[in-house]
């Protein structure tokens, strides 16, 4: 079994829209698991279907930043799909392309120490968005005012 790992670039713009001046900023891994043999033609059908929501241009943001897929690979299931300490976004298409993030603030550690994971999902462009994060105590808290609330609750005992 194989799964399909789209890389891309993050560019940030320093300058101003008429005078870039462009940096880059690392990217992200998007994994479509369990994807089996699949040939060139299914590859560039898949990537056409994924790269209107996970690139963006220089136009689209203002003059602000830009995205772009800088590889595709197909390797084995059970091969990592990026570096230990990036999260992957994982991705299906069914009628569209539904998205899927599990941060593990336990290895990443950006988030409050109280946050063990954050869990994202969406389709296409961000429609449906949802967020939970796993505390821990074992609460989940299924959006940013369960999270305030969560803490505040922690403050006050």
């Amino acid at each position: 079994m194989n799964k399909l790992v789209i890389n891309t670039q993050y560019l940030e713009n320093y300058g101003t829209p008429e005078s870039p001046y462009m940096k880059f900023k690392g990217g992200y891994t998007y994994v479509m698991n369990n994807c089996g043999e699949i040939d060139q033609n299914q590859i560039a059908t898949i990537v056409a279907q994924v790269k209107p929501y996970i690139t963006t241009d220089l136009l689209q943001t203002n003059g602000s930043f830009e995205e772009y897929i800088l590889d595709v690979s197909v390797i084995g299931q059970r091969l990592p799909s990026c570096e230990e300490w990036k999260s992957p976004t994982e991705f299906y298409i069914d009628g569209g392309v539904h998205f899927m993030k599990i941060t593990d603030n336990r290895v990443d550690g950006w988030m409050r120490k109280e946050i063990l994971e954050k869990t994202e999902t969406w389709s296409n462009d961000r429609d449906c968005y949802k967020v939970s994060y796993l505390m821990e105590d074992g609460d989940i808290c299924d959006s940013e005012d369960e999270i305030k609330d969560w803490f505040k609750a922690k403050e006050v005992a």
